[in-house]
């Protein structure tokens, strides 16, 4: 059967996994490459087959790696129940992994984050930025412990979904920009200004170019950028247009900086939400994370401003 397999060999494939090379795991870990080549050499003796398929840089899973995956993420739930044993009368420890779309980070994720470090000090946070639609894979392939999407609402059977709040979405401009870029009927016309958009595939920017394809409605150009914050000062210069969530451009437009454009077609309402799998094991960590954001989140609302 091979070499005797330890916990701490299945907490470097996941994390080579997650990472998507050995030198990287190493790296998060503090280990040697050749330490995590024999942790993963160790697993495959007694598997007897391969886990990763060496592809260059990257690795991707086997057959037999994809089966090991859920029974790793069982064992390592499992050890951190074994941990939290020892957690009574004790400050909690541990980690807990979120993802996030950019903007849910930047304009809500701040204070959840303070109260949570202040609250529970010895817990280790990683967080990471990406697409909506990537954060929902992170959940189901265990990358992340917990995620944060922006979404019409859904369902889904392999996840727990919190609806937090609805957030709102404008067409936004510059100060000088006509309030009469979208009139009439919305139908076969040119528009005369850029679209300025930070992910193509994002949900809200999906949803707004269906809209204006749906309706023969072609920008003058498309430019994509990185960042919201790139995004609203090309727009505050007069560079273009874009389709934003409100809670990230509601200071500028307060301030003069930045003008809605009025678009009264019937879209999609995008919900923000936070997920689990629901085979997650909610740990103390966890949970108390869980319990600040769905606390924070019923006081979003309250904060918002009206225009």
């Amino acid at each position: 059967m091979g070499e005797i397999m330890e916990i701490r060999h299945f907490v470097t494939f996941k994390k080579v996994i997650e990472t998507g090379s050995f030198t990287q795991a190493a790296e998060h870990l503090g280990y040697t490459q050749s330490t995590v080549t024999s942790h993963i050499q160790a697993l495959e003796e007694h598997l007897g087959g391969p886990l990763f398929d060496r592809m260059g840089r990257k690795v991707r899973l086997t057959e037999i790696g994809k089966k090991l995956l859920p029974y790793t993420q069982e064992i390592l739930d499992i050890y951190g129940k074994i941990e939290s044993v020892t957690i009574n009368g004790k400050e909690i420890r541990g980690e807990i992994k979120i993802a996030a779309p950019e903007s849910l980070t930047v304009y809500r994720l701040e204070p959840i984050l303070r109260e949570y470090r202040e609250k529970f000090p010895h817990v280790s946070i990683s967080l990471s930025n990406a697409p909506c639609s990537d954060n929902k894979k992170a959940i189901v392939d265990g990358r992340a412990d917990v995620a944060f999407v922006m979404l019409p609402q859904f369902e889904d059977s392999d996840l727990v979904i919190h609806p937090l709040m609805n957030e709102p979405i404008v067409l936004v401009g510059s100060p000088e920009c006509s309030l009469n870029i979208l009139p009439g009927n919305y139908e076969n016309q040119k528009l005369s200004e850029c679209f300025i958009t930070n992910e193509k595939e994002g949900s809200y920017q999906r949803i707004f170019g269906e809209f204006l394809s749906n309706s023969g409605i072609v920008p003058s150009n498309i430019m994509e950028l990185w960042s919201i914050e790139a995004i609203k000062r090309s727009v505050m210069s007069g560079l273009g247009i874009a389709y934003l969530p409100i809670m990230t451009v509601q200071e500028e437009i307060k301030a003069g900086k930045l003008k809605m454009i009025p678009c009264e077609a019937d879209l999609k309402q995008i919900c923000s939400q936070v997920v689990y799998h629901k085979n997650k094991w909610i740990s103390p960590a966890l949970s108390g994370f869980l319990d600040i954001t769905l606390r924070q989140s019923r006081d979003w609302s309250c904060a918002e401003t009206t225009f």
